[in-house]
């Protein structure tokens, strides 16, 4: 019988993580004494040609995995790479899983790939390596498989891999010609609603627990976690992981179940879930702004009127902490209030967000950090928590900025803030409005009851009276400052004051009715009184509100000051997307990837290690890169070019710049966020001039 792949199919496509995962599982069976391990369904149908051959409707990659790996290991015994006891075993595995020496057709391989896939998968089963398409993810994953069997510390015999090939366990599911493939198809894939992430982490930490023991962690453990996440776990779960392994950010969410596989194994399920109950509620206190006293609670609930949950990766930790450190309410109050100037200034200043997470997931560290690093230095000190996280959060260049007074102040005058996203302009506006003395307004609650909006004073259709008003230069002044901040409001009657003139704006009108329609006068935004004393609205008015927005803004986040000062350390850790970042005359000790730490003494061996390891993971990618650009080549050029592999050079003599420059060239291409490197180098030493 042949497995033929049709031709309506994808592509093979497993990646690199995926052929891991599977050799892992294999690696773990054999270790195991458990007879079976579950392999997925495959699902089959009658081919349209004589014999017993089937189509594959469901399952060709785990197929043409398991075949490639197979070869992998048939081609390392006959190259005296991996051991073997019983000889006879290679003609079995061929002549079983490989071969299909009784079909009726020419071809007699077992598994029949669709055509842009099948001539790289016959030349890998020849094994004639100079003939491999090396463009191609066969290609890739079998070399993959066939280092991990014969390099370093080899997991398997050939007789060991056959055997725990042979304790794969699937569901055969053969469908006859009359059967409807397709529809039987999505309804193997589309019975109701998908398992969420957190449900299948649920499944993962109850089912291997005896009943009494399930029944008792779901009710004290995970259906509390359930609660305190709104029924929603998942973006729990992520963070949590992401806190609790110290990443520098958290993973995609829909890779969460299979990196905690990876972070449970050897744990303890019960420890595990009451230390994720503890966790669960801090992030409780986080998303919904209820901190034990009032003053702490609404100020936490501002930070809540952005909507994003990246800040959870900071005061997780950090919350935990304080009451361990039993910090008063001052202290917390003190660091609340500096992330959001963190945040607010970025916003006002429009700078991306992107890099926020990097940023939230190494704060509280490095705070900590900085604590014991004078504790174990002997040296004594008074730093307040904000003082160091004052610190650290200063130093930050490029896109991870506190934005300077300059700067904010700046954007603060031409920030187009009537378009901000809409969390962003609540937030912003509700602390506007509440910076100035007198009752408080909800203004959140309003803007989510419709019952206030952004209110334009020059209207954004000039009419002739405001043209005649502004002056000569009426289009310019309102191309300048229409959507400025000086220029907006907070009203509740945006759509009956419109685009009519300043004055009726302000005193409000008589409708045909008889009935007083207010206006600015009667507002009970304090955002509005500085217009309501004006007579007219010009381009003074609006600068001279624009430098009182400015000086408001400025008293609501002041930039912080600390006094606190690092340690001098033996390296410096440059983060590879600070773009203000000089490697010119730097000598490099080292370098962090994907969460590893490396040792180098070069820029160039540097720069070859990470271009092999991205390799390694994206080498699809990678291998459309060569001759495309400035630094792959596929030719040497000597002596200017490192090889790589066979056809593969990098260009490599250049100043430290242009390496930098091919990393973030590299970067790109694989959309690899640049946050995942970091450099690490020999401080700058004093140089006296």
């Amino acid at each position: 019988m042949q497995l033929i792949i049709p031709v309506y199919q994808r592509n093979y496509d497993w990646t690199i993580d995926n052929c891991n995962q599977l050799f892992n599982d294999l690696v773990k069976l054999k270790a195991s004494n458990r007879p079976k391990h579950f392999f997925g369904s495959i699902v089959t149908t009658v081919a349209d040609t004589i014999g017993n051959n089937r189509l594959v409707i469901d399952g060709q990659q785990r197929i043409t995995t398991i075949s490639l790996l197979l070869i992998a290991a048939i081609h390392a015994v006959n190259n005296h790479e991996m051991e073997i006891e019983d000889e006879l075993k290679i003609d079995y595995a061929f002549e079983v899983f490989l071969k299909a020496n009784f079909c009726s057709g020419a071809r007699k391989q077992k598994l029949v790939p669709i055509e842009n896939d099948m001539d790289a998968y016959d030349r890998i089963f020849e094994g004639v390596e100079d003939k491999f398409i090396e463009n191609s993810k066969m290609t890739r994953n079998y070399k993959h498989f066939y280092k991990k069997l014969t390099i370093g510390e080899k997991p398997f015999t050939f007789d060991e891999l056959l055997d725990v090939i042979e304790r794969l366990q699937i569901i055969s599911i053969e469908l006859e010609a009359t059967d409807d493939a397709q529809l039987i198809f999505e309804s193997l894939n589309s019975t109701g609603l998908a398992l969420t992430e957190a449900d299948k982490i649920r499944n993962y930490l109850l089912m291997s627990l005896l009943s009494e023991e399930q029944k008792e962690c779901y009710k004290n453990y995970w259906q509390k976690i359930e609660v305190l996440t709104d029924y929603n776990p998942s973006m729990f779960l992520r963070d949590y992981l992401a806190i609790i392994q110290q990443s520098q950010r958290p993973v995609q969410i829909n890779s969460l179940y299979y990196e905690w596989k990876k972070y449970m194994d050897g744990r303890e399920r019960k420890t595990e879930l009451i230390q994720m109950l503890e966790y669960a509620e801090y992030y409780n206190k986080v998303s919904k702004g209820c901190l034990g006293s009032d003053k702490l609670s609404v100020k936490m609930k501002h930070l809540c009127n952005l909507k994003t949950d990246v800040v959870n990766l900071f005061f997780i930790p950090f919350l935990r902490y304080a009451d361990k450190q039993k910090f008063d309410e001052k202290e917390v109050y003190d660091v609340i209030d500096l992330i959001e100037n963190f945040l607010a200034r970025r916003i006002i200043c429009s700078i991306p967000s992107n890099a926020l997470t990097q940023v939230f997931c190494a704060l509280h560290r490095e705070v900590v950090r900085s604590y014991k690093e004078l504790s174990d230095a002997g040296i004594p000190h008074s730093y307040k928590y904000a003082d160091i996280l004052s610190y650290h959060l200063l130093r930050r260049e490029g896109n991870y900025q506190l934005p300077r007074d300059t700067q904010f102040v700046e954007a603060i005058k031409q920030r187009d803030a009537y378009h901000l996203p809409k969390p962003a302009q609540v937030f912003i506006f509700e602390r506007l409005e509440n910076s100035i003395n007198g009752e408080k307004n909800d203004v959140a609650k309003m803007f989510e009851n419709k019952e206030v909006s952004i209110e334009h004073i020059i209207p954004q259709t000039l009419t002739d009276e405001w043209r005649v008003m502004l002056g000569q230069n009426a289009d310019a002044i309102s191309e300048m400052y229409l959507h400025t901040f000086a220029n907006l409001t907070l009203t509740g009657i945006n759509s009956e004051l419109s685009n009519k003139p300043f004055n009726i704006k302000r005193d409000g009108y008589i409708d045909k009715e008889g009935n007083k329609q207010p206006g600015y006068v009667e507002s009970i935004y304090r955002l509005t009184n500085y217009v309501k004393a004006c007579d007219k609205w010009t381009e003074v008015e609006l600068k001279n509100r624009a430098d009182a927005i400015a000086a408001t803004f400025l008293k609501l986040y002041p930039l912080p000051k600390t006094e606190y000062k690092p340690l001098a350390r033996p390296i410096d850790e440059i983060l590879f997307e600070d773009e203000s970042f000089n490697p010119t005359n730097r000598n490099i000790r080292g370098y962090v990837l994907f969460g590893e730490s490396h040792s180098v003494s070069t820029w160039k061996d540097m720069l070859v290690e990470i271009v092999e390891k991205v390799n390694e993971k994206y080498s699809d990618i990678v291998d459309t890169l060569y001759d495309a650009g400035a630094f792959f080549w596929s030719s040497p050029n000597e002596p200017y070019c490192t090889k790589l592999s066979t056809g593969k050079y990098l260009w490599t003599s250049m100043d430290n710049r242009n390496k930098i420059r091919c990393l973030h060239y590299l970067f790109d291409k694989c959309s690899i966020d640049e946050s995942e490197l970091v450099l690490l180098l020999e401080p700058i030493k004093n140089v006296q001039s």
